[in-house]
């Protein structure tokens, strides 16, 4: 077996950090297609607004724009502290994964839906699609994150002699 090797030009807090904030931000948004919105989802409507609107205001939080938004400076700065080193392209991906996946999606997709909630004051005529195409972009953020945090420890862990 050979020799895991850190790369040098890493710091293991910022290979850490970044671990931490894909794993809670994985964590969050798997919980969130496998649980929350299920369980929205089998709600009498006027119910499942009051729940998810509920979910909506409660996430605004700085814990959680803390864990999301600094995840992505993290992400970022491991793809420019390691731009040129032999793991470039693997932190390059992760950033990529997150900043688009899980932080675009979340401004192109989610956003949108989750401030229509938050500001209705009538059940919404079209609510179970607006829940099943948030749940599919939730998805879409799930894999991202999970594929991010995958990428980030493959490419952080690479033997010092493979590229």
């Amino acid at each position: 077996m050979p020799e895991v090797r850190r790369d040098p030009r890493v710091p293991i807090w910022l290979e850490l950090l970044t671990a931490v904030g894909l794993s809670l931000m994985t964590g969050f948004l798997f919980n969130m297609s496998v649980v929350a919105a299920p369980a929205i989802d089998t709600l009498p409507p006027a119910q499942a607004l009051a729940a998810w609107k509920a979910i909506n205001v409660t996430a605004r939080n700085p814990l959680f724009a803390g864990a999301a938004f600094g995840t992505a400076v993290l992400v970022v700065t491991c793809a420019a502290v390691t731009w040129h080193t032999r793991i470039r392209y693997w932190c390059l991906t992760l950033t990529l994964l997150y900043v688009i996946g899980v932080i675009g999606t979340t401004f192109a997709v989610e956003a949108g839906i989750n401030n229509a909630i938050i500001a209705t004051t009538t059940l919404p005529p079209d609510l179970p699609r607006m829940l099943s195409t948030w749940l599919a972009a939730n998805h879409i953020r799930t894999l991202s994150a999970l594929a991010a945090f995958v990428v980030a420890w493959l490419g952080l862990r690479r033997p010092a002699s493979a590229g």
